[in-house]
Order: structure tokens, then sequence, then C-alpha cells
């Protein structure tokens, strides 16, 4: 059996360990989107299929752009 150097492997593992802690900060700061900014008045009780999917979609995208803006 080879030996591994053993050091090696620590400051790689700490250093993921590391990243990923960065990683999810910066996605909690940068990337959370507005929910807030979802508007449910489009949906009343005599509401066409059609324009209830083309909220959904809009909303989507308004979800989605603001999550992405970095506001």
């Amino acid at each position: 059996m080879m030996r591994q150097n053993r050091w090696t492997i620590r400051i790689s593992f700490l250093a993921v360990l590391l990243m990923g802690l960065f990683g999810l900060w910066y996605a909690t700061a940068i990337w959370i989107p507005m929910f807030d900014s979802v508007d449910l008045s489009a949906f009343a009780d005599n509401v066409d299929w059609v324009d209830t999917a083309a909220t959904i979609g809009e909303q989507a995208v308004q979800l989605l752009l603001g999550a992405t803006s970095g506001q």
C-alpha cells in the first residue's frame, strides 16, 4: 500500500469547504429573489387557462429577473 501525503489531502478538503461556504454566502447575499414582487391579483374566479398560463410564465420571468439582477 502506497503512503500518501495527508496534509495535501487535508488542505485541499479545507479549501473545498471554505469555497463552498463562500459560495453559499455569495449566493444568499447577491441572488435572493424578490418574492414580494409576485403579483397574484390576476387570479380570479372566472379566469381563462390561457391567461393563467401567461400570468404564471410572466411571474416566473420576473422572479428570475429579480434573482439575477444583483440588487
